[in-house]
């Protein structure tokens, strides 16, 4: 889950970036097309109050208010502090005060008072309905103050200025009925899709756990074990592995039944896992043999992490067991930098476990490298 609200939010930031982008390069042009227009229509007169009042109105002013939109929704999306949705508002209606500077201040045009419909529009991006309102909000605000701009000049006829401001309007209306519609498809793929990630999770998480303990299984440690391999070689974290093999267990499922086996494997494996620090690994490898893997602990604590579980596990009641005990055995490697593949790393660990096997179970045995020679030496056998 965090991982695809990881995902979401660097999509939400790039789109805000292109966003941005777009309302430079619309800011850009705007700015190029009233200098055209400007020498367009005024390349044959003197300057005079009235190209003076021209420039400052249509290219001074708009010009300068884009600029500081800019400037302003720039540094606002800088700011750490800022949250995702706030950042994901500020772009949104960044695009909305270019779109309605344009509308207010060439009201003359028709056609400019729909501009703002684009800006609605484009909140589709972010598929929020909420950010959709509030900019079909502003997009009324701003044709209605286009309307009083264009009376107080009263360049036009009012009742024309009127009737084009009620044909922009039911234009942004029909905007916003687009754009809650296709955000309510989006919002309703983007579920679909997220369903489908945890459901794919769901599929790898079972795949990679033994059904009978729930813990993970030879696969999950394979791959965990190469990663953890990998960084040992990067952050040089101490890491060690420890293998875990049930003494005598083919005894228990002949004489008291496999169900009285499981019940056992069930029991080593909660034990394991409730004396396993949270952030290690505990694995079932196969059969009887369950592998431990810690990282960033030095062997004498997984030692008596170890210790503690013999302890509890030999000290546990069986109902079918008359007075009897059932131990494992313990093989433990450190890696410490002995450039070992995963394989090799196991191996050295599982060459431990045949040894404490070997000597009469009911121990852990360490392995060593010492110069060119490879020796196993034991820890301590319990009673």
């Amino acid at each position: 889950m965090h991982q695809l609200l990881n995902i979401n939010n660097e999509l939400h930031e790039k789109w805000r970036k292109i966003m941005f982008r777009t309302c430079v390069i619309i800011g850009i042009i705007i700015f190029i097309a009233e200098i055209l227009i400007f020498i367009f229509n005024k390349h044959s007169q003197t300057f005079s109050p009235t190209i003076i009042r021209y420039l400052l109105l249509y290219l001074v002013l708009p010009s300068v208010l884009n600029l500081i939109f800019i400037l302003g929704a720039y540094f606002m999306l800088k700011t750490e502090k800022t949250s995702e949705k706030t950042k994901n508002h500020m772009v949104a209606i960044l695009f909305f005060l270019i779109c309605a500077c344009v509308q207010c201040f060439h009201h003359t045009f028709p056609p400019i008072l729909c501009v703002p419909c684009i800006a609605v529009f484009m909140t589709i991006i972010f598929a929020d309905l909420k950010l959709t309102r509030l900019v079909f909000g502003l997009s009324y605000i701003s044709l209605i103050l286009a309307f009083q701009i264009a009376s107080f000049e009263g360049d036009r006829d009012v009742k024309a200025i009127f009737l084009d401001c009620i044909v922009a309007g039911i234009m942004i209306f029909c905007s916003y009925l687009g754009a809650k519609v296709l955000t309510r498809y989006t919002n309703e793929q983007a579920q679909s899709i997220h369903n489908s990630y945890l459901k794919q999770m769901e599929l790898i998480q079972e795949a990679k756990t033994e059904p009978l303990t729930g813990l993970l299984n030879r696969r999950a440690m394979v791959d965990i074990l190469g990663q953890a391999v990998y960084q040992e070689g990067v952050t040089r974290t101490p890491l060690i592995l420890a293998v875990i093999d049930l003494d005598d267990f083919k005894l228990i499922n002949d004489s008291y039944g496999h169900s009285k086996g499981d019940e056992v494997l069930v029991t080593l494996a909660d034990i394991l896992s409730q004396n396993t620090p949270g952030n290690e690994n505990v694995f079932r490898y196969g059969g009887e043999e369950f592998v431990l893997l810690f990282s960033g602990h030095p062997i004498a604590a997984v030692v008596e992490m170890i210790d503690k579980m013999h302890q509890e596990f030999r000290e546990h009641h069986f109902d079918f067991l008359k007075g009897s005990q059932i131990t494992f055995s313990c093989g433990i490697a450190e890696y410490a930098n002995s450039g070992w593949s995963t394989s090799e790393f196991f191996e050295k660990a599982d060459q431990a476990l045949y040894l404490a096997k070997s000597e009469g179970k009911n121990q852990n045995q360490i392995y060593e490298k010492r110069l060119e020679e490879h020796k196993l030496t034991q820890c301590h056998a319990f009673g």
